[in-house]
């Protein structure tokens, strides 16, 4: 809704239901309020401290989409707005906060930060000639170097709640998979100048975060 006027001026999402009419904001907003309900009922059977943590998420997911009006980092609010469902899912188990979920929550977000720079390379020239920021565009000159950073800050984070949770060897053995994804795959395949290469880059972290999400298990359970 929010996005629908720079939306209509974007090639790869010019047909998208509400900027091409075939949905209306009051149909989209009814559909939007009906959802926000759902997950209300839902958050509400948890306790109060994740109850508390689900209200203030949508502080995050209401401002998300005016970023990019304003600031060259949109995608790390989109990181800070998405995965907060880690600390969530944390506090709903525990009803406490600890060091563990929050550094998990850093590896996904600098993760985040990575993947949606790559996907925002599919609309760079549209992008920059109606006025949205990303890092996409703050980094077109060299993305590369800052890929680099962000997957290591994502990879190391992983790296340390391993430590910190005690996990098994083989969860450190496995790592090396991600740490060949993002860096040999992801980096190294990347070109910019090519909107299929980096959507196909960019949806191959489905598979990686079920790499991610095996691993963790393998290392707890183990």
């Amino acid at each position: 809704i929010v996005d629908r006027k720079f939306d209509k001026k974007v090639l790869r999402t010019k047909s998208r239901p509400i900027a091409s009419g075939k949905i209306s904001i009051v149909n989209a907003l009814i559909y939007a309020i009906i959802l926000c309900l759902l997950a209300l009922i839902i958050l509400l059977q948890f306790n109060y401290l994740t109850i508390f943590l689900g209200m203030f998420s949508m502080l995050l997911a209401f401002s998300y989409p005016f970023m990019k009006r304003f600031t060259y980092w949109p995608q790390l609010f989109l990181g800070l707005t998405f995965n907060w469902g880690i600390i969530m899912a944390w506090t709903a188990m525990t009803n406490s906060i600890s060091i563990e979920p929050i550094i998990l929550y850093i590896s996904a977000i600098f993760w985040t930060l990575g993947y949606d720079t790559i996907y925002g390379y599919q609309d760079i020239k549209d992008d920059e000639i109606i006025g949205v920021k990303s890092t996409s565009i703050k980094f077109k000159n060299n993305p590369k170097k800052f890929l680099y950073l962000f997957y290591l800050i994502t990879f190391l984070s992983l790296l340390n709640l391993g430590y910190l949770m005690k996990f098994s060897y083989i969860y450190f053995i496995f790592l090396i998979v991600p740490l060949l994804h993002f860096f040999i795959y992801q980096i190294g395949k990347l070109d910019i100048k090519s909107s299929s290469n980096c959507l196909k880059l960019f949806k191959s972290n489905n598979f990686l975060g079920l790499i991610i999400f095996l691993n963790l298990l393998i290392g707890k359970i183990l």
